[in-house]
């Protein structure tokens, strides 16, 4: 994760959250941090899933290993779309 995205504390997610809208202020928190730092959509993706814990970064690294998904390929609003389709649809 680059420094100073680091010096920001960016919020961790680990899916132990009760109510959807949790969920969507994560990906709120994440998105304002983000208009302050001029990266690639493929960077964001990659620092948001890095900040990821416990059950949710297993999820993600099950996801990425059965779908064949790359880091350099990804962009923050596909993560973002598989993000809301695990934890807030299948609610």
């Amino acid at each position: 994760m680059p420094e100073e995205f680091r010096k920001e504390k960016p919020p961790t997610f680990d899916g132990d959250v009760k109510k959807a809208e949790e969920d969507e202020a994560w990906l709120l928190g994440m998105k304002k941090l983000f208009r302050i730092h001029d990266y690639s959509e493929n960077m964001k993706a990659r620092v948001t899933s890095y900040i990821l814990k416990g059950k949710v970064d297993k999820w993600w690294e099950d996801l990425k290993n059965t779908r064949v998904i790359t880091k350099k390929d990804l962009t923050r609003e596909e993560f973002e779309n598989l993000f809301r389709e695990k934890y807030l649809y299948e609610r």
